[in-house]
């Protein structure tokens, strides 16, 4: 049996209907939306390939750069929002969105594509990180010369990573932040108890040491197709993610 996190009643949202995370469905989720994400990100390379291809996306076959989109013609999801970051998201230096953009694309590389073998081991911190993809979607919405094409694939990425905590596809950008960033905080802690808990001493009831070599093999499993999902996409979400440093 594997033991569900319940989050009840989270602060920041009253009335919120209680919210059951499951590591390892987390863990699925995050897959599909990695593969998502970066091969998005690699339209544009594919682009320069084949030329006479036609683009795997809608508003970029029209335009290129988003300064050429007026806003009037946009949907909402691709139009800025002025977010009140939290206050330890972002370095107090950081303060023009040009800025946020840099760190939030080291933050996403880091995490998502060098540190992607540890995934599995800080699956509080891939929460907690999903709120700078968050932020690097969104502030590149105030960079006039971003591509549509890269945008449109980072947007089926951001849709796909909601989906971790039932975020709407439709729900602000601040929203989505404050979500990702207060429940990978509260994920830690969890982290940080159960590690707390495995140094001291104790005897393990037989049922209990099945149970968790059932979820080794699980962790294997979802390890392994992991891998398969992202030899792939990396070597060109890397050079994507690059130009966002």
């Amino acid at each position: 049996m594997i033991n569900k996190l319940n989050l009840k009643k989270l602060i920041f949202f009253p009335g919120l209907i209680n919210i059951q995370i499951n590591y390892i469905n987390i863990t699925k989720i995050f897959l599909i939306a990695f593969a998502i994400v970066f091969f998005g990100l690699s339209f544009s390379e594919a682009k320069k390939k084949e030329k006479e291809e036609e683009k795997d996306c809608l508003y970029c076959n029209k335009y290129e750069k988003l300064k050429e989109w007026p806003e009037s013609e946009r949907p909402e999801a691709f139009i800025y929002e002025e977010v009140d970051y939290p206050k330890e998201m972002f370095h107090k230096q950081n303060k023009t969105s040009k800025l946020r953009q840099g760190e939030s694309g080291k933050k996403v590389y880091a995490r998502f594509v060098k540190g992607k073998g540890q995934l599995n081991k800080y699956q509080h911190l891939m929460i907690r990180d999903m709120a700078y993809f968050e932020a690097l979607f969104n502030e590149m919405l105030n960079d006039k010369n971003a591509s549509v094409e890269t945008l449109e694939g980072l947007k089926k990425g951001r849709e796909a990573m909601r989906m971790s905590l039932q975020i709407s596809p439709k729900a602000k950008t601040s929203e989505a932040v404050l979500k990702f960033w207060a429940t990978g905080k509260m994920l830690k802690l969890a982290h940080k108890k159960n590690k707390k808990k495995k140094k001291k001493k104790a005897k393990i009831d037989p049922e209990i040491s099945q149970r968790a070599a059932v979820l080794a093999n699980m962790k294997k499993q979802i390890a392994t197709a992991k891998v398969n999902a992202q030899r792939a996409a990396t070597i060109e979400a890397q050079k994507q993610i690059e130009t966002t440093k």
